[in-house]
């Protein structure tokens, strides 16, 4: 991988992790909240189970699409938004969709000990996470990125 690129912010992940995650919830909550205001009455207790499971299916989706997008293309909503992209740290190609998923479940582990995994990218060389670090990749701004895009399937 090129050496000098420029890696994404704290700033801009955590923006990017912001609007993934309204994108990504957004089903959910509503869903929920739409049951809840429709089972109130007791009268609709089989039509707000409906809704709030829709809510699920949905968020399921969304987190699905979403990942799949990024391990295409090493953008979500959130990271085209913000202008940022993973990429592979031994390549600079894109994650695919595997490595993506991977990512997305090792970021749980950036939650223990008060949000370290998080924090670390504060002060990392790489700007990296701890799920970043165990899938081996870097977020980049992707204005400035200029290695190749395309992971093979």
């Amino acid at each position: 991988m090129p050496q000098g690129l420029p890696y994404a912010s704290w700033g801009q992940r955590a923006g990017a992790f912001a609007l993934d995650c309204l994108i990504n919830f957004g089903p959910l909550w509503l869903g929920v909240g739409v049951a809840n205001m429709i089972g109130e009455g007791n009268t609709g207790e089989g039509l707000a189970l409906i809704v709030s499971w829709s809510g699920v299916v949905a968020m399921i989706v969304a987190c699905v699409v979403q990942a799949i997008r990024e391990g295409r293309t090493g953008q979500s909503i959130g990271k085209t938004a913000l202008g940022i992209r993973v990429v592979r740290t031994y390549d600079g190609l894109v994650p695919g969709a595997p490595l993506a998923f991977a990512r997305r479940l090792c970021q749980f582990l950036n939650y223990p000990a008060f949000c370290l995994g998080w924090l670390w990218a504060c002060w990392d060389q790489k700007k990296q996470t701890f799920a970043d670090k165990i899938t081996g990749v870097v977020v980049l701004q992707a204005a400035f990125e200029t290695t190749a895009t395309h992971a093979p399937a």
